[in-house]
């Protein structure tokens, strides 16, 4: 009986002493979280016992901080795009507003029919430029949240193009402009949201036409994986842009600023292509400024560019 009053004794002993133990651990723990919630910290939680369920424990806590963490620098890098994104907005809109305005009051003012139809086809040109500027800015937006889908159907890819083309006819013959045309006209299907390839395409062609020098070839290739489209255009005095920020939102080769381009073609064209399992690339060869695009049949893997 003795020794078994002395073990019962022993055994509450190492209980009461592991029971103190784990407290203090828990106390610890709790003093640590304390700290990381109040302090700019990198601090994560440690702990004194080995034992299983504390180490998880702490574990938890510390991957729960790290989200966290991650979470505040994701904010404050979307904040800080914003900020970025809306002082762009207001330049890109502003400069488009102003001049239609300065050449209103002068159509106001003005007496001669000849100058006054010249003022209103101006007004007319900064309008279509600025409903550009509004309807690429809407798709940026758009394209910015990471539940927007794309609605995809098998698309005869060839006619996309063909249409596309024909719709820059008028405005290539209004600048002088005669590109060199390499079109293959035979049917190909491809799985992609029409109106999204129409957006592509005429990033491409209108980057080319306000940024180029006048020189435009286009080749448009049917393989046997998919389909290649290629639009190669001349650098104006400006020289070469920077090729591994041509994709950057908002970026413009030249120094001047256009108020005909947000700088955002050739952004919202490679992100909606890469949505639709296509890709675009860019490259300066020859002198020349090339983009390619590229997409897949329907129910073939995407195939490399070359």
């Amino acid at each position: 009986m003795e020794w078994f009053c002395l073990g019962t004794v022993f055994l509450l002993f190492v209980f009461i002493l592991k029971y103190c133990i784990y407290r203090r651990q828990i106390h610890e723990i709790c003093r640590q979280l304390d700290f990381m919630q109040k302090e700019t910290t990198n601090k994560r939680i440690q702990t004194d016992l080995s034992r299983k369920e504390i180490i998880n424990l702490a574990e938890q806590i510390n991957y729960m901080a790290d989200r966290k963490e991650e979470e505040s620098l994701s904010i404050k890098s979307k904040e800080q795009q914003l900020k970025e994104t809306l002082a762009n907005i207001s330049h890109d809109i502003r400069t488009p507003l102003t001049s239609m305005k300065g050449f209103f009051e002068l159509y106001t003012q003005e007496g001669e029919p000849e100058k006054k139809e010249y003022f209103e086809q101006v007004i007319r040109e900064k309008m279509d430029d600025l409903t550009v500027l509004l309807e690429e800015l809407f798709t940026y937006t758009k394209l910015q949240n990471e539940t927007y889908e794309l609605q995809l159907e098998q698309q005869d890819f060839t006619k996309l193009v063909l249409d596309s083309l024909f719709s820059f006819y008028g405005q290539w013959k209004e600048k002088g402009i005669s590109p060199v045309l390499s079109v293959d006209e035979d049917t190909v299907m491809v799985l992609c949201n029409d109106t999204a390839v129409r957006r592509i395409l005429t990033n491409v062609l209108r980057n080319a036409m306000l940024h180029g020098d006048g020189e435009i070839e286009i080749r448009y290739q049917v393989k046997k994986d998919g389909v290649l489209f290629r639009c190669c255009n001349g650098f104006q005095s400006a020289g070469e842009p920077d090729m591994e920020r041509v994709f950057e939102r908002f970026y413009k080769g030249d120094s001047a600023r256009r108020e005909s381009s947000s700088g955002l073609g050739l952004s919202i064209a490679k992100e909606l292509a890469l949505r639709m399992d296509g890709n675009m690339e860019a490259r300066a060869e020859d002198g020349r400024f090339l983009v390619e695009l590229v997409f897949p049949r329907a129910g073939a893997g995407l195939f490399f560019m070359g």
